[in-house]
């Protein structure tokens, strides 16, 4: 019997019974990630853009994706497709199915390019590498290497504590020992307490944050599915010290974002607990693994070695891909950056 593909081009309009369809398959992809879930980061405006392919009725390929300019905001016309830690597909012919829809529907809303990054193991990137090609996408060159630190959580809570690094049990120890206390956030209060100290940090560091307008959409949504999402905050002396936002996909929950308090929390071990229940949280809804997010030699050394000391281990993945869509985008980029220089 041959296969029947069917392409959707918006989760907004899918059926119950599809969305079901569509959780069970990202629940089930070991390439899951919360960027690509369109419970937490789907609906979010006009310039979003979703493809779904079915198999006989069956989910193989998602891509949740967002315009953005391609080169800046003073030409706003000139638009790519970013597939943030995606698509997730089922297997190779998916991807290409999938992939040859997301082209197509992105030629016919003249975007001028399409970039996606799958979440899938360097060693057995092998297939994607060809299913790219032959469609045209070619890797970013530009890109930083694609990894993260995933912690195996399938073993008690004492076993854990214990392949934590020294330095590590000793702060989750002592915030337990002087009373800092940890705690899941429930009101809206909670929510942009942890909003606030997240900007401040942002804003000291440099990056931007997710805007207001986002924040609180996602805070919702993490309210409406408590056993997907959580913010835990750790508290003293009726201070909020620091915050995290954790998001399951599929067999993990993942760190997605993450801000301390620094007038607050001066040298208490205010990110440490935080992070610990987090971890323990994910064994109690029955995850498997715990991924830290932004990880790799671009990133805060210190952030990186706060993750590191949590244990796990480094997970390298494919590199992002580019389809150029107009030939006058390199033309461009190479104008640009001859004018910056």
């Amino acid at each position: 019997m041959s296969e029947i593909l069917n392409f959707v081009h918006s989760f907004d309009g899918l059926p119950s019974a599809s969305r079901l369809r569509l959780r069970a398959f990202l629940d089930a992809a070991d390439t899951a990630s919360p960027y690509q879930d369109p419970q937490f980061f789907g609906g979010r405006g006009p310039g979003e853009i979703d493809v779904l392919v079915e198999r006989n009725g069956r989910p193989v390929f998602f891509a949740l994706g967002f315009e953005n300019p391609v080169l800046s905001r003073f030409l706003p016309g000139l638009k790519s497709l970013v597939v943030h830690k995606g698509p997730v597909a089922d297997d190779p012919d998916a991807l290409l199915s999938g992939l040859q829809a997301l082209k197509e529907l992105c030629q016919k809303k003249q975007l001028c390019e399409i970039q996606i990054s799958p979440q899938i193991a360097e060693d057995r990137s092998s297939s994607v590498t060809q299913m790219c090609d032959t469609l045209g996408f070619r890797p970013l060159a530009s890109a930083s290497p694609s990894m993260s630190l995933r912690l195996d959580i399938t073993c008690d809570a004492d076993q854990l504590l214990a392949r934590f690094r020294k330095g590590t049990r000793y702060e989750v120890k002592r915030a337990e020992r002087i009373g800092i206390a940890v705690r899941r956030a429930e009101t809206e209060t909670d929510f942009l307490s942890f909003y606030r100290i997240y900007r401040g940090r942002a804003s000291y560091k440099g990056f931007a944050p997710l805007p207001i307008v986002d924040f609180y959409e996602l805070s919702k949504r993490i309210r409406a599915a408590p056993e997907r999402g959580a913010i835990f905050l750790s508290e003293y002396s009726g201070e909020i010290l620091a915050g995290a936002i954790v998001l399951r996909a599929g067999r993990r929950v993942h760190y997605v974002y993450g801000a301390t308090d620094a007038k607050s929390a001066g040298n208490l071990p205010g990110a440490y607990p935080v992070l610990s229940r987090a971890i323990e949280w994910a064994r109690e809804i029955g995850c498997t693994e715990f991924d830290f997010g932004g990880y790799g030699p671009a990133g805060v050394s210190s952030v990186r070695r706060f993750k590191e000391g949590f244990g796990g281990e480094v997970r390298n993945f494919g590199p992002a891909y580019s389809l150029t869509l107009m030939s006058l985008i390199p033309r461009l980029r190479r104008a640009v950056g001859l004018f910056r220089s």
